[in-house]
């Protein structure tokens, strides 16, 4: 009887463990201090969340990941363009605990865009991901004559070559 007694309270205890992080997990909540941002293409961008643990034990070790996608059909989104750090791996978080995270991206499309972050244990239980509210993205295109100062290398390199051959001409007949 102690044999199975023990197994039994083995098998109780790690149950309600499990049981536990999970209902830990579930409590994990996403906070977004904004609801859009307008930039133009090329500019750069900042939000913040905040990863709560509302629940009343500590979590598991969770991770936190960026997501990009486009609101329009046709647009091809890479996340790695958008943003070089998608991932942050937090460890637990205490009962009542949160965690602080900016977000820096900058845009490389222009439209309209979603960008929301997701949050699941770093050990996989099957569970839904917590998924945060998503920040509306609006980037305008920038259409400039003189994009990063190359309009006079564009018009003088071939004037310089232009007025060089000429002048080489003169040299020329003078002979």
């Amino acid at each position: 009887m102690s044999r199975r007694w023990v197994v039994g309270v083995a098998v109780l205890a790690t149950a309600l463990a499990l049981a536990g992080s999970a209902a830990a997990a579930d409590e994990v909540s996403i906070t977004v201090d904004r609801e859009r941002v307008a930039t133009q293409l090329g500019g750069k961008f900042s939000f913040s969340t905040t990863i709560s643990n509302r629940g009343s034990t500590e979590t598991r070790s969770l991770v936190a990941h960026l997501n990009v996608l486009s609101l329009r059909d046709g647009v091809y989104v890479d996340p790695e363009d958008w943003s070089s750090q998608r991932t942050w791996y937090l460890g637990s978080l205490p009962a009542g605990g949160s965690k602080d995270i900016t977000w820096k991206l900058q845009a490389v499309n222009a439209g309209s865009f979603a960008t929301y972050v997701t949050v699941l244990p770093q050990r996989l239980v099957q569970q839904p991901p917590t998924t945060s509210t998503a920040v509306e993205v609006t980037v305008a295109s920038r259409r400039t004559i003189n994009s990063g100062g190359i309009l006079p290398l564009a018009l003088g390199i071939p004037c310089l070559i232009g007025l060089l051959a000429g002048g080489m001409h003169v040299v020329r007949r003078r002979r």
